[in-house]
């Protein structure tokens, strides 16, 4: 379970979030919606520790992440995997080396184990035989895919995926959507998308949150949200 509690943010005097409050139950998947500089990929962010909140607490199995030392606030990272927009692989690292570095990093895993686990998860995204190619020949939907196998690598237990369908076409971004919905169901974590993909986010998600001016206008199904009297959240959903 995440519990996110009175979270607050600002930059330069600037409000981003403005004491929200979410609580996802594990095994969830739960999309994040909103408009462009909202504040999603900021929340996405406190969640996972990257940035502190100015006020508030984000919880993860009971556990406080925003209270920890540095040291054990890493240990909790390690299973928590996070998928960013442009994938963020390293140009001079080929498929393989780019999955496994979590793995040489972390864990204390023989040279063979680390290529079944590589391997293994090539198959799960389904991107078998491209292990010795670099990013740069690479398609912006395989990208996203070895970066959503570098992101659950470890065996994770919360995936988050900051606008994973981004600079996609809408085949593309409807396949990295139900790869996405289909691992979190395959390794039973608890997944949270931001995106402004409306269409997407329906099919792969069990809940949706709308997040407007720092705080959440409307959270639930997508029954929910289409049946919603609130003006923004019909016209943004239109």
């Amino acid at each position: 379970m995440i519990n996110v509690e009175n979270i607050k943010k600002s930059f330069s005097g600037q409000v981003i979030l403005d004491e929200i409050n979410l609580k996802i139950p594990s095994g969830e998947i739960l999309a994040i919606l909103g408009e462009s500089g909202t504040g999603k990929s900021v929340l996405l962010k406190t969640i996972m520790g990257l940035l502190k909140p100015d006020g508030g607490k984000v919880e993860i199995d009971g556990v406080n992440m925003t209270k920890l030392p540095e040291r054990k606030k890493l240990d909790l990272r390690k299973k928590i995997g996070y998928l960013f927009q442009e994938g963020a692989l390293y140009d001079f690292m080929n498929v393989f080396e780019n999955i496994a570095f979590p793995l040489k990093e972390h864990t204390k895993l023989s040279r063979g184990d680390i290529k079944e686990k590589v391997l293994n998860v090539l198959k799960v995204v389904d991107l078998e035989g491209v292990e010795a190619k670099y990013p740069t020949e690479l398609s912006g939907g395989m990208k996203k895919r070895v970066g959503l196998a570098r992101s659950i690598i470890l065996d994770c237990k919360v995936l988050l995926c900051d606008e994973p369908t981004s600079g996609l076409d809408p085949i593309r971004s409807r396949d990295i959507s139900d790869l996405i919905r289909d691992v979190s169901k395959k390794i039973n974590c608890t997944t949270v998308i931001t995106s402004h993909d409306i269409e997407n986010a329906f099919r792969v998600s069990d809940r949706l949150a709308l997040l407007r001016e720092g705080k959440f206008v409307a959270i639930g199904t997508q029954q929910d949200l289409e049946s919603s009297e609130d003006l923004f959240v019909k016209d943004f959903i239109r």
